[in-house]
C-alpha cells in the first residue's frame, strides 16, 4: 500500500480535534496500512533509550527511520532526560528515529496513550526506511497545541498572536 499522505493529514486532524473524527476510517486505514502495530519514536523510548522498558513487554523488531516534523530543542533528551514535544507536520524536516513493529501494538494503544499522558497525541505519519527502504505509515506521539498550529497553518491560519508582530 502506497502512503496516503490525504488521509493521513484527515485522520490527524480528527485526532487533534481540528475536525470530526471519523474512527471507521481511521481504524481501516490503520489496518490496511500496518500503522495499527506500528510506533515511531524519536527519543526516550528508543530502543537505547532510559524508557526502552516502556515499549519491551510488545516485542518486535525495531527498524531505523526518518519521519517529518519539527522537534524542539532536541538535545534535551540526553541533557535532562526528557524529550520535547514534535511539532508534527507532513511539510517539516526530516528526523532521525525507530519504529517499532510489534503485532502486540494493536491492543496496547490506550495503555501507551495513557503513559504519554494529555500533552501529547498519538498521530499517524509517514516513515521512511534508512538508506532509501520503503515508506510506510506509523504512529507516533506528538505536542497536541504544536501539531494543532502547524495543521492550521497548512490551512493558511495565522496562528501566532498579532500583538507580537507590532512595532
Amino acid at each position: 500500500m502506497s502512503i496516503d499522505l490525504s488521509q493521513i493529514i484527515a485522520i490527524n486532524r480528527g485526532r487533534l480535534d481540528l475536525d470530526p473524527i471519523d474512527t471507521a476510517r481511521d481504524q481501516k486505514f490503520s489496518l490496511q496500512s500496518g500503522a495499527s502495530h506500528r510506533l515511531c519514536v524519536y527519543g526516550l523510548m528508543g530502543p537505547d533509550g532510559p524508557d526502552a522498558h516502556v515499549l519491551k513487554p510488545y516485542g518486535g523488531t525495531w527498524a531505523d527511520v526518518t519521519f517529518p516534523g519539527y522537534i524542539q530543542n532536541a538535545g534535551a533528551c540526553l541533557i535532562n532526560g526528557e524529550c520535547p514535544g514534535l511539532a508534527w507536520t507532513p511539510t517539516g524536516e526530516q528526523n532521525s528515529g525507530h519504529v517499532l513493529d510489534a503485532a502486540a501494538l494493536a491492543d496496547a494503544w490506550s495503555t501507551l496513550d495513557a503513559h504519554e499522558g494529555n500533552d501529547l497525541v498519538r498521530l499517524l505519519t509517514p516513515v521512511q526506511m534508512s538508506a532509501g527502504g520503503a515508506s510506510f505509515a506509523a504512529n507516533i506521539y506528538a505536542s497536541r497545541d504544536a501539531s494543532r498550529a502547524q495543521l492550521l497553518m497548512l490551512d493558511g491560519m495565522n496562528v501566532h498572536d498579532d500583538a507580537d508582530f507590532r512595532l
